[in-house]
């Protein structure tokens, strides 16, 4: 499968999406992408995201820092505390203040 058939997919298929949208880094997502047939490589994946973020017009804060190779500031939904810790493979968030995970 081609990009542009990943990227067609990525915008129709909601559970696809939601599923890569899950994974927190581009590591993780060639890991799945390879789990599920498709062989893709760094740029590709960069690619993607850049391509998705031109379509829908603008990045999310989570896509651009994916790109850019940097970090984002997560808060936690229940009390707004940034005092967060991401846990384990499938990065689940826990909030130090309320103790909150999600």
């Amino acid at each position: 499968m081609n990009i542009n058939e990943i990227i067609e997919k990525l915008k129709t298929d909601k559970a696809f999406t939601a599923k890569y949208e899950a994974l927190g880094n581009i590591e993780d997502i060639m890991t799945q992408a390879a789990k599920d047939g498709y062989d893709v490589t760094r740029r590709h994946v960069e690619d993607i995201i850049r391509e998705l973020g031109q379509k829908t017009g603008e990045l999310s804060e989570a896509d651009l820092a994916v790109v850019a190779g940097g970090s984002i500031k997560i808060k936690c939904p229940r009390c707004g505390s940034g005092d967060v810790t991401i846990i384990g493979k499938h990065q689940t968030v826990r909030c130090n203040d309320c103790n909150h995970s999600w």
